[in-house]
C-alpha cells in the first residue's frame, strides 16, 4: 500500500506538467508527443527581473497545484488498491491517470487529445478481458452506443449546439467501453449536473465538459468497479 501511495504521488506531482506541454507540441502525431512531452523548458536570456518573478510565480503556482494532484491521486490510488478487486488494480490506476490528465488538458485547452483517450479506450477493452465486471461483448456494446450517441446528437443538433468536439466523442466512447452501456448512461447523466449547475451558476453558457465527464467518469468507476 506504502509503495502504491507514493506511486500516485509521483504520477500526481508530474500530471499538471504533462498536461501543461499540450498547449506547446498539439496539433502533433503521437511520435512528437513522446519526443517533446518531457522536453526540459528553455528560459530566454538576458529577462528583466520583472520577468525573472513573473517565471517564479509561475512556478509556485505549477508546484502548488502539482501538490494538489499529488495528493488527489495518491488517495484514488490507495482507494484501487482498497476496494477493487485484484485483476482491476493495474488498470485502474491507468483509467484513473488518463481521466485525470484529460481533465486538466480540456480545463486548459478546451481539447480532448487522442494522445490519451485512444489509449484510454484500448484499456477499456482489455480491462473487460479480465472478467471482473463487464464482459469483452458489454464493453464493445457500450463503447459502440457511446459513439453513436455523442455523433447523432452532434448531427441531429448540429456542432454548435451539440457543443461537443471529436475529443468528447473519442472521450464518451472510451468511457462507454469501461462501464457498459447502463454506466456510461449514468456517467453522461451526472456529467450532466455536473457542467449544468456551475455554469447555471456563474450565468455561462459554455465551457469546458472534459472535468464534468471525467469527475463523472471517476465517481462511476468506483460505483461500478468497487467491491
Amino acid at each position: 500500500m506504502l509503495f502504491t501511495v507514493l506511486f500516485g504521488s509521483l504520477i500526481g506531482l508530474l500530471l499538471p506538467s504533462v498536461a501543461g506541454r499540450f498547449g506547446k507540441i498539439l496539433p502533433a502525431d503521437p511520435g512528437m508527443v513522446l519526443l517533446t512531452l518531457f522536453h526540459r523548458p528553455r528560459f530566454p536570456k538576458g529577462i528583466t527581473r520583472s520577468h525573472t518573478r513573473t517565471f517564479f510565480q509561475k512556478w509556485q503556482k505549477l508546484i502548488g497545484i502539482s501538490c494538489i494532484w499529488s495528493a488527489i491521486i495518491a488517495g484514488l490510488f490507495a482507494l484501487i488498491w482498497t476496494i477493487t478487486v485484484p485483476s482491476i488494480h493495474i488498470f485502474g490506476a491507468a483509467f484513473v491517470s488518463i481521466v485525470c490528465c484529460c481533465m486538466i488538458i480540456d480545463s486548459l485547452y478546451f481539447l480532448l487529445p487522442d494522445f490519451f483517450t485512444i489509449p484510454l479506450l484500448i484499456l477499456g477493452f482489455a480491462a473487460s478481458l479480465s472478467g471482473a465486471v463487464l464482459t469483452p461483448f458489454d464493453s464493445v456494446c457500450g463503447a459502440a452506443f457511446g459513439y453513436l450517441l455523442a455523433t447523432i446528437s452532434v448531427l441531429i443538433l448540429g456542432k454548435r449546439q451539440a457543443e461537443l468536439g471529436g475529443g468528447d466523442v473519442k472521450m464518451m466512447t472510451a468511457i462507454g467501453a469501461w462501464f457498459g452501456i447502463s454506466g456510461l448512461n449514468f456517467t453522461l447523466l451526472l456529467s450532466f449536473f455536473l457542467f449544468a449547475i456551475p455554469a447555471a451558476l456563474n450565468a455561462k453558457h459554455h465551457g469546458a465538459y472534459g472535468p464534468a465527464l471525467g469527475l463523472a467518469a471517476l465517481t462511476t468507476f468506483f460505483m461500478i468497479y468497487g467491491l
